[in-house]
């Protein structure tokens, strides 16, 4: 059963709305399961607006989430939330009275809020583009978790080494890399290598569901497998043929 709506302030920091303009953020000091879906109670000013989104990854910091099935209208305010530094109405109203603004009026607030958000520090993602080699792997190496993920989303499999390197990188972080099809051999056998990492159920799940798992690997992680986990292995259609086919033999062998 879904656990209690996830709560964002949004308040004064515009990263925070770019961020999920973008579809992910990290909302701090929740408990929350990975893989789940909860609602998302995003919170401007005395306005609260209800979202969808899905767990991805849950540290000591809060959750990483993403969201579901969020409208391009939605999308929209968060992107422009985030250059005000300010939400602005769902709907537009009309202003009346002392209240009304001109169109020369609004030009010259909208250019001065934008120039505000300008002087903003730069969130997570804007600070991470654009890095040398020696930087991305000084934050991989040496950055918190979110800096990481955020790391590896951007660059990709030039990090993939130094985050598996880091002994502060997490298991859902050691599973989204052991997922990825691209990943180097010598890599694949870095997580296979690690009894702490193969011991996690989602960090084996996702060996399993790599191609480049050779047969030598398959195995040994399918003998981490309880018979009902090989059972559910050998009909698992997100897997690899070769994965498959030794889940089904080990079965036979366990009789």
């Amino acid at each position: 059963m879904p656990g209690p709506p996830l709560v964002l302030e949004l308040g004064g920091d515009p990263s925070l709305a770019r961020d999920l303009a973008w579809g992910r953020v990290v909302v701090a000091g929740c408990r929350a399961t990975v893989g789940e879906e909860r609602e998302l109670v995003v919170r401007v000013g005395d306005a609260e607006v209800p979202l969808r989104a899905r767990v991805l990854l849950v540290d000591a910091g809060g959750a990483e989430i993403e969201l579901v099935d969020c409208d391009p209208q939605m999308r929209s305010w968060l992107a422009e939330t985030a250059s005000l530094g300010a939400a602005p109405a769902l709907v537009p109203v009309e202003p009346s009275g002392d209240d009304a603004t001109t169109p020369a009026d609004a030009s010259a607030e909208d250019a001065v809020a934008a120039d505000d958000a300008r002087k903003i520090p730069a969130n997570v993602h804007e600070r991470l583009r654009g890095l040398t080699i020696v930087e991305q792997l000084r934050v991989a190496q040496h950055g918190d978790v979110s800096e990481r993920v955020v790391l590896e989303r951007i660059y990709g499999k030039t990090v993939w080494e130094a985050l598996l390197r880091n002994p502060r990188i997490t298991g859902p972080e050691v599973a989204r890399i052991a997922r990825m099809g691209a990943l180097p051999r010598t890599l694949v056998e870095i997580v296979v290598g690690n009894g702490a990492w193969i011991q996690i159920g989602e960090v084996r799940r996702a060996l399993l569901s790599n191609p480049r798992l050779g047969t030598d690997q398959i195995l040994r992680v399918l003998r981490l497998l309880a018979k009902h986990e090989l059972k559910v292995a050998a009909m698992q259609t997100a897997y690899p043929q070769a994965v498959r086919d030794a889940a089904k033999r080990l079965l036979r062998e366990k009789g």
